[in-house]
């Protein structure tokens, strides 16, 4: 049995890579439509599960449960049909080569074992306007047209769940505050892998947790600060992808007053220690209005301790 080299596999990352290598002092982008050319011919074609006519593919579709009925059922089989043929006579074709890809591998629909792909552009276009229009025909013809002319695109979990039977949900981006105890870390840790779980972007206010070197029970420094819960949050959201098909996506906050900034910082370096540092994870400043009037003065700045603020005026350094 023949078999394929690698070089024979990623003949188009080899022509992407191209784009980066000026060519006369110029940027040859004629090989991104190479690459463009070469992914469809050499995975996207060979691996898009066939079917003999667009009723076999719905009912295929809704039988093995990757499509929900309900969605279909709001229209008649005339209009869902006209749909799709209405949409395949725009002719869309990615632009390039990183468009197609991604759309491939984190939103297009697969089998089970994630060996073939069973949706085209045009059939995710079609699914997200029949979901959001909600049995409205004149609306979904009018969502289509919006999505298929690239005009609209809807949230990255919207445009990926619209109209499948296991899907996440809808919504995109979730805050959660976590409070200085062990009980709410635990609680913020979980609710961040189920809400990555079900496709949702996370933040995550780490601003009233106490600083490193900071006392626990009038032991001093027991705390070990921001970092470790910072480490404990990528790999949860490293671990918990919707169904395999979307990373997770988590941005950790942080206030500049905060004793634990400059180490909250640092976990970005590229030469930091491999126990701090993160690597998908993203980092966000909760910058008051004092920090700038601080810095228009030119007055000393100073870092408060979550702990010691709470105890002394009994309320939180940050409350949103």
């Amino acid at each position: 049995m023949a078999t394929s080299t690698p070089e024979m596999e990623n003949t188009y990352f080899y022509l992407n890579n191209l784009v980066n290598i000026p060519v006369d002092g110029e940027i040859p982008l004629y090989y991104d439509q190479e690459a463009l050319k070469a992914y469809f011919e050499e995975t996207v074609e060979p691996k898009t599960k066939q079917f003999d006519s667009l009723d076999a593919k719905l009912n295929y579709l809704v039988n093995e449960d990757y499509i929900d009925p309900d969605i279909l059922n709001q229209y008649s089989h005339e209009f869902v049909r006209s749909l799709f043929d209405r949409m395949k006579d725009h002719h869309f074709h990615f632009r390039s080569f990183l468009g197609a890809y991604k759309f491939y591998t984190q939103y297009a629909m697969k089998t089970n074992d994630g060996q073939q792909f069973l949706e085209s552009f045009i059939d995710r276009v079609v699914f997200n306007a029949l979901y959001l229009a909600n049995g409205d025909e004149q609306l979904a013809n009018d969502v289509a047209d919006e999505l298929i002319s690239q005009r609209y695109q809807p949230a990255t979990p919207t445009f990926l769940n619209a109209g499948k039977k296991r899907r996440g949900e809808m919504v995109s981006c979730f805050l959660i505050d976590m409070a200085d105890s062990m009980l709410s870390i635990g609680r913020g840790v979980n609710s961040a892998l189920q809400l990555s779980r079900i496709g949702g972007g996370v933040g995550v206010n780490l601003s009233n947790l106490r600083a490193s070197g900071d006392s626990i029970k009038k032991i001093a420094n027991a705390s070990s600060g921001v970092v470790p819960v910072m480490k404990l949050l990528e790999d949860s959201f490293s671990y918990s992808n919707q169904l395999g098909q979307r990373n997770g996506a988590g941005v950790v906050y942080l206030n500049v007053f905060h004793p634990d900034i400059l180490h909250f910082l640092d976990t970005k370096k590229e030469n930091a220690d491999e126990k701090i540092r993160v690597k998908t994870l993203s980092l966000g400043l909760i910058v008051p209005d004092k920090y700038y009037e601080l810095l228009k003065t030119n007055e000393p700045m100073y870092l408060f301790s979550p702990y010691d603020v709470e105890r002394e005026y009994h309320t939180p350094i940050c409350l949103h």
